[in-house]
């Protein structure tokens, strides 16, 4: 079948080595557009406008119900299903405040192809059973008589509420985008969702997924003629031509004069400094590239580092500090720009919005050093050619950023190659009148909101009020029949919860379809000769012209008691006085260096219980720049500083308040830490450092910042800590093109060693909270359980590997998810811990959760599962281990492998054993480790006035100490 797509664009991006190409089909005007180019990993998206006036969750109920079955494919959750019979390397879909998108990606053509002919089905013709409505949007239940809700969306939503930040934002576009679909809750608010009816919800997919409205993106080494070919038979042709113009979120109406409203957000305390104040302009339309890069010229000039006009007015204040919803954001159609304070009293806010004001009169007046603009395009020349992946594939997020371009009808070439753009800026800023007019023309934009932000301790106790009674009404107007009717569904649902999924219909990868072998690990290669005292690896990789550079420092001798001071050294010193410099020149020096640098501190556990931890510096930038990124890693490290004591003050109290306000949000982590310290030494490092655990030290830290001898104290430990750290004999890991890696790893200069790599710390037991309900005000919960495991070198590490997945599969996905109503819920094992855990997320239970992760085991020990049931739980664990890498990310991989001390053999044999796994080896694993092994419990608890299942209360600020 030959396609009816014309091409009607293509552009050559050398920067990518790749090339856009853009497609429409004239019949039904759907577009295509194609990043072609040799990378193995093949990425595929379909997006539709959606744009609800409402803010009843339309548009996320039906994200989630598209992928509960379709025409072709009537399984009850073919997206899960493929899941697990998929070697996909990401799936997932995705509703913003005014698109829906459905993206995936895949290394095997089969796959790819398979998960495209689902995807399709999946959004042009799902079936939007009822029954999926009830379970995945909302529904009433009756529980001892009581009327309650229930909803995979719904309680997902609640979580959502906890940010703090979230409720701001809404509060901003609910008055500066008024009357657009932003004013509105995309996600939907669960006071608004029981709103929503099914029949409203089919209305709104026949009303916004039809081609006409479609944007398809690929990329890759694939063909776009073939995925024309495929959407043409699987989709156009079943569906009539449409001339419906293309849906676009409207614009707000122009303002004559700036105007003023007033936002709470949710708080744990609403102490009297956490108030605060935001500016926000309208910039124009996003998809405008001088709007877009005029903007992050702003954002970049104004706030770049801490030498940055405004951003040098908030950190000096004296009090408060800058807001985490600053800068230029290009979400709506209509670009937003944010300056904002928080950690405010109510009578700072105006002297805080004052200060701003006049920063921005003085920027007017006295511009900003090119340098610091200069470094600005360097940085999107860096983030051209970079092809790391983070948590999605590296073109995937390429593809992201271009679409909401695409669909709003702008230039998407200007989102893949923008260079033409660049060397016009560069021009443009060398006269210092550019950025002045743009800050001149902030200042005189009249359509700019002031906020005024108020904490609010009973934020959600209000939220629970209403919803409370409204239930309550509900309830007293409840007749007999609908009684009746609302039990009838719970069993009909239930009933169809328990269905066998039919999974026949779908395509599938099987474990004899994948390699036998794992992928080949990057080779290390030998030390330079004559490298100072450093151990210096010179990696040579294709790098698409990016240098990386990392100075790591075995730290495995310090004491348990300096792990949260190393971790606050790390935090800290990327923004503190360099040699002769002070913070702010210091931080004008980072920037202008490199575009990318970064410190961390992390744990390698080995069998046995030994513990070894590194310490890193890490920068990369243009190979260009080798001398710059040597230069900043050199000084960095040799000429610290940590005398500048109230500057320390300053991000000790703004990084202990970001701890916080953000209990809620950390919640899922501080439970998994919880319970796995026990039990694993490495969880209780990270426990320590960054989880619950770590909130006493915050406190104490905190404490210590508020006097000169504590301030004192705090920069004697930290420069005492770097000494011993720059005295350890470094490996540093220097990657590059050809020999860019050694020519890059020779310009280091590093202080002189005086000590031997530490030896590795003695065996530490693992020692932490049990049994604990980590407690912040929130509706919603996190539970987990955990066990110790073997780790990977040893016997039963494979088995339980895939009895995670096939638990996770089978079991609890049904249980937490489809019949507890959390948003999420699975079993993990990791290798690298010695853990095996079991979790939920976004839950409303506690108690049954418990009950279900029992039932779990006992089902997994006495339940009969398919052979192809086990063929998807191994296929999962394969894909995990398959996962392609960057080459910089193969580096850090390579020297992570070493680290753990595994081999090529040790690789070979545990996925050998996937391959092969049994249901009695599996059966042999978890009755051994789990069934007859002690369970370390810990959950975030969001309301301790109800059953907290057994669990010992723990206050997460009096962890803190109520700093």
């Amino acid at each position: 079948m030959t396609t009816t797509f014309e091409k009607i664009g293509s552009r050559v991006i050398p920067a990518l080595q790749a090339t856009v190409e853009e497609y429409i089909s004239p019949r039904t005007g759907a577009r295509h557009i194609h990043l072609a180019s040799d990378q193995a990993e093949k990425v595929f998206l379909v997006a539709f406008p959606t744009v609800p006036d409402v803010s009843d969750g339309r548009a996320h109920i039906l994200e989630h119900l598209s992928l509960c079955g379709s025409q072709r494919y009537p399984v009850r959750d073919p997206f899960f299903s493929m899941m697990r019979r998929s070697t996909a390397t990401f799936m997932n879909a995705f509703t913003y405040a005014d698109r829906t998108v459905y993206p995936f990606s895949s290394t095997d053509s089969k796959d790819f192809y398979n998960l495209l002919d689902v995807y399709l089905d999946a959004t042009f013709f799902p079936n939007l059973d009822y029954l999926n409505f009830l379970q995945e949007g909302w529904r009433y239940v009756l529980k001892d008589g009581k009327l309650g809700y229930q909803g995979v969306v719904f309680n997902e939503m609640k979580g959502a509420f906890n940010d703090p930040i979230r409720a701001l934002y809404s509060g901003i576009e609910h008055t500066l985008l008024a009357g657009t679909t932003y004013e509105v809750e995309s996600g939907g608010d669960p006071l608004v969702i029981p709103e929503l009816t099914h029949q409203m919800l089919k209305d709104f997919h026949a009303s916004h997924y039809h081609p006409s409205q479609a944007v398809f993106m690929t990329a890759g080494d694939i063909s776009a003629v073939e995925v024309q070919q495929q959407i043409e038979e699987k989709v156009l042709s079943k569906l009539p031509a449409s001339t419906a113009p293309r849906m676009l979120p409207e614009l707000a109406a122009a303002w004559t004069e700036p105007k003023s409203n007033e936002v709470r957000i949710p708080s744990q305390t609403a102490k009297p400094d956490e108030h605060g104040v935001q500016l926000t302009w309208l910039m124009g339309e996003s998809s405008d590239i001088d709007v877009f890069f005029n903007t992050y010229l702003l954002s970049s000039g104004l706030l770049g580092d801490s030498s940055s006009p405004v951003m040098k007015a908030m950190e000096s204040a004296g009090f408060g500090r800058p807001s985490a919803l600053n800068g230029q954001d290009n979400g709506p159609r209509q670009m937003i720009f944010h300056l904002g304070m928080e950690g405010l009293t109510e009578p700072q806010i105006e002297e805080a919005r004052a200060r701003i004001w006049a920063a921005l009169e003085r920027a007017a007046e006295e511009g900003v050093p090119t340098e610091s603009l200069q470094a600005a395009l360097r940085d999107v020349r860096y983030s051209q050619r970079d092809t790391a992946s983070g948590r999605m594939p590296n073109a995937l997020s390429r593809l992201l950023n271009a679409l909401p371009i695409s669909m709003r009808d702008g230039d998407v070439f200007l989102a893949f190659d923008n260079e033409e753009h660049l060397v016009k800026l560069e021009q443009a800023i060398a006269d210092p009148a550019y950025f002045k007019g743009l800050v001149r023309k902030l200042l005189d934009n009249p359509t700019r909101l002031t906020t005024r932000v108020l904490p609010d301790a009973d934020y959600f106790k209000k939220r629970d009020a209403v919803e409370e009674a409204r239930l309550e009404e509900r309830t007293r107007a409840l007749t007999d029949a609908e009684r009746a009717r609302i039990e009838q569904e719970s069993a009909q649902l239930e009933a169809h919860q328990q269905l066998p999924s039919n999974s026949d219909v779908l395509p599938r990868i099987r474990p004899s379809d994948v390699s036998a072998e794992p992928r080949a690990a990057l080779p290390l290669p030998s030390p330079l000769a004559d490298a100072g005292d450093a151990i210096v690896l010179p990696f040579e990789i294709a790098s698409n012209g990016l240098s990386y550079l990392r100075v790591s420092y075995d730290v495995s001798g310090f004491a348990v008691e300096d792990w949260p001071w190393l971790r606050l050294w790390v935090d800290l010193v990327t923004q503190l006085g360099v040699g002769d410099m002070d913070y702010e020149d210091a931080d004008a020096w980072r920037q202008r260096m490199a575009p990318s640098y970064d410190l961390n501190f992390d744990a390698t556990q080995h069998p046995g219980g030994h513990l070894s931890m590194e310490l890193w510096f890490s920068a990369s930038g243009l190979r260009e720049e080798h001398a710059n990124i040597a230069q900043l890693v050199s000084r960095s490290l040799a000429e610290a500083r940590f005398d500048e004591h109230e500057r320390l003050a300053f991000l000790i109290d703004s990084q202990v308040q970001d701890r916080l306000n953000g209990l809620a949000q950390s919640g899922n982590r501080y439970a998994m830490l919880t319970a796995a310290a026990p039990l694993s030494v490495l969880r209780r490092f990270e426990d320590i450092v960054s989880g619950a655990a770590s909130l006493a030290f915050q406190g104490e830290l905190l404490e210590l910042s508020k006097t000169p001898e504590g301030l004192a104290h705090i920069a004697g430990r930290l420069n005492a800590l770097h000494q011993r750290v720059i005295a350890i004999t470094p490996t540093v890991l220097a990657a590059g093109a050809g020999n860019d890696g050694e020519a890059l790893g020779r310009l280091l200069k590093l202080p002189a060693s005086q000590a031997a790599v530490p030896a590795v710390a003695p065996k530490l037991e693992a020692i932490a909270l049990e049994n604990a309900g980590l407690h912040a005000v929130s509706q919603i919960n996190h539970c987990v359980v955990s066990y110790r495991a073997p780790m990977m070198q040893e016997d039963g590490a494979a088995a339980l590997a895939v009895a995670a997945e096939l638990m996770t599969n089978q079991l609890l996905h049904v249980a937490l998810r489809e019949k507890g109503g959390a948003y999420g819920g699975n079993a993990g094992y990791n290798g690298g811990t010695g853990t095996f855990l079991m979790a939920s997320y976004r839950d409303p239970r506690l108690g049954e959760t418990y009950a279900d992760f029992d039932t779990a085991i006992d089902d997994l020990l006495t339940g009969e599962f398919s052979q192809e049931m086990l063929e998807e739980a191994i296929i999962c664990v394969i894909k995990g281990m398959d996962k392609p890498n960057s080459p910089y990310d193969q580096v850090l991989h390579a020297w992570g492998l070493k680290r753990r001390g595994i081999d090529q053999a040790l690789r070979q044999r545990f996925r050998t054993e996937v391959l092969t796994c049994s249901m009695d080896q599996i059966r042999t694993a978890v009755r051994t480790w789990l069934k007859n092994g002690e369970p370390s419990r810990a959950a975030f608890v969001g309301d301790v006035t109800k059953d907290v299942a057994g669990l010992k209360v723990v206050d997460l600020l009096s962890l803190a100490k109520k700093a």
